[in-house]
């Protein structure tokens, strides 16, 4: 019957716009019927998760008539070939398995998100094909059509290729079939960061996607930086294998700024594809491939003590960077809290909402605060505060609150209420140009409330709200500094933005009171 209904739409004349437009929505929802009420099942799936443009993949395709209708299957395209010699009729609860091995064309396209395969400007994207623009995800790579007979009609069903794999626990899993070059380079950060002529360590991840690659790592950057490997190539024997490639990079100036771009020379073609992989129960399994880059730059830094102590809060990268900088960085635990003599540390760190994660801070509250007393220096980033989770914990050594203050316009204006802070002097000087080239955000959760002890350092505001002066709050208390901020340096630091960097190191540099 359903037959019956797919052919006496397909008579319906095309001449009318509108009529032709339903027409072809009926044929679509008719035929999927017609799949459906047959219980015929086609599937196409790989060997393995990947595949390389040029290179054979090997296939198994799998068919089943769940009905007593007879299906007839005339053919299959592949994408390089059409097999009509697999013709056959399907018999009811028979699996039919064919397994053959095709070669990928040599030019198709890498698989990455549509959107993200050109650099773009912050929040506007470059999109080859306008016709994709909305589309949720890409089309998978590959397809495979079976042209069926269902009694005197034809129809050409397409099914995609996917990997297909058995795990332990979760049986039966799916994910898609992936187009890769044959090595990916990943570079170990996004900025190193420079602020002196000694060399910088960079380390390269390069993994095969196929086996038996060999060829040449190239680094390239502006004439300011100097880049050098002891042996540029390499062989990878396996699909999957890794190497690490060490080079150094030294900046030939102070305030040089300029991009590291990796790739690697395979058989006369180039490829500078880094690979990150998404891997949550909750989401599709997905990966990005984007250019392998870092960004470079060289800081006209000076520092006052080197020895750092930092308390992780929900995760941030501000310890490595201060490592790129030179300092001595030590990940202090509940453990060492208790039991070791802060006083070793020139500066201790809490990270980004510490205090919203950690309620074991509250029982070292007492000594953080000898910490201060003695002569140390306590910087703690910023923490939220809300009606739904309100910020009970006893931060300083004086009372303030923390407000939902903030400023989201990484340009605004600066404006510095106290200009001979030693925050603003030593070691570094800060100026207007420090606040150059943020990103994202000047800050989040400023303070208010402050307690008369408290010295603000800096008042901004976006575009005609009012002004805040929560931003940076020091007091002194006994020899030492205490600081809060909610300036974001959680993510200009790791951009390596040079002011956020030097006005960070004035902070861990805070001389000692009297």
């Amino acid at each position: 019957e359903l037959v019956v209904i797919y052919n006496e739409i397909q008579s319906l004349n095309d001449n009318d716009a509108e009529l032709l437009y339903w027409k072809k929505q009926k044929l679509k929802e008719t035929e999927n019927l017609i799949l459906s009420c047959s219980g015929l099942w086609l599937e196409v799936f790989a060997s393995d998760y990947a595949g390389i443009p040029g290179k054979e993949i090997s296939l198994t395709t799998q068919m089943i008539n769940r009905s007593k209708a007879t299906i007839k299957v005339n053919k299959l395209s592949f994408f390089n070939q059409t097999d009509t010699a697999m013709a056959l009729t399907l018999k009811t609860n028979e699996q039919y398995t064919f397994k053959r091995k095709e070669k990928l064309n040599s030019n198709l396209d890498h698989s990455n998100p549509y959107w993200l395969n050109f650099k773009h400007a912050a929040g506007t994207y470059r999109v080859k094909d306008p016709y994709l623009i909305g589309k949720p995800e890409n089309d998978p790579a590959l397809k495979v059509t079976f042209e069926l007979l269902f009694n005197d009609l034809i129809l050409n069903v397409d099914r995609y290729v996917v990997y297909k794999y058995t795990d332990p626990v979760k049986g039966e899993l799916y994910r898609p079939f992936e187009i890769l070059p044959p090595v990916t380079v990943n570079i170990s950060e996004k900025v190193f960061v420079f602020c002196e002529k000694n060399p910088g360590i960079v380390f390269l991840t390069l993994k095969a996607n196929a086996d038996g690659v060999k060829g040449k790592l190239e680094l390239k950057s502006e004439k300011d930086f100097e880049i050098k490997i002891a042996n540029n190539e390499f062989e990878l024997k396996n699909k999957g294998d890794e190497i690490v490639v060490q080079a150094t990079v030294v900046a030939l100036s102070a305030g040089a700024v300029g991009n590291l771009v990796a790739s690697v020379l395979i058989d006369d073609k180039s490829y500078g594809k880094s690979i990150k992989r998404i891997e949550y129960d909750h989401i599709p399994y997905q990966f990005i491939l984007s250019d392998a880059e870092a960004g470079l730059v060289s800081i006209d830094l000076k520092k006052a003590g080197l020895n750092i102590g930092y308390i992780p809060g929900a995760g941030d990268e501000i310890p490595a960077c201060l490592k790129q900088v030179g300092y001595s960085v030590t990940q202090l635990n509940d453990e060492q809290l208790v039991n070791e003599d802060l006083s070793k540390y020139d500066a201790i760190v809490t990270g980004i909402r510490a205090y919203n994660v950690n309620e074991r801070l509250q029982v070292h509250y007492q000594k953080l605060m000898a910490y201060v007393n003695n002569g140390g220096n306590l910087i703690v980033q910023y923490n939220t505060n809300s009606r739904v989770g309100p910020m009970v914990a006893k931060i300083g050594p004086f009372p303030f609150t923390i407000s939902r203050d903030r400023v989201t316009n990484e340009e605004a204006e600066v404006r510095f209420i106290n200009e001979k802070h030693p925050a603003l002097n030593f070691p570094n000087r800060i100026s207007s140009a420090d606040f150059k080239d943020w990103i994202q955000e000047r800050g989040i959760y400023f303070a208010t409330d402050l307690d008369k002890q408290y010295e603000t350092i800096l008042s901004m505001n976006d575009p005609g709200e009012k002004p805040s002066d929560g931003s940076l709050i020091i007091s002194k208390s006994g020899k030492g500094n205490f600081v809060y901020t909610g300036l974001a340096f959680f993510r200009e630091l790791p951009a390596g933005v040079p002011g956020a960097f030097r006005l960070f190191v004035n902070l861990l540099s805070l001389p000692k009171n009297n």
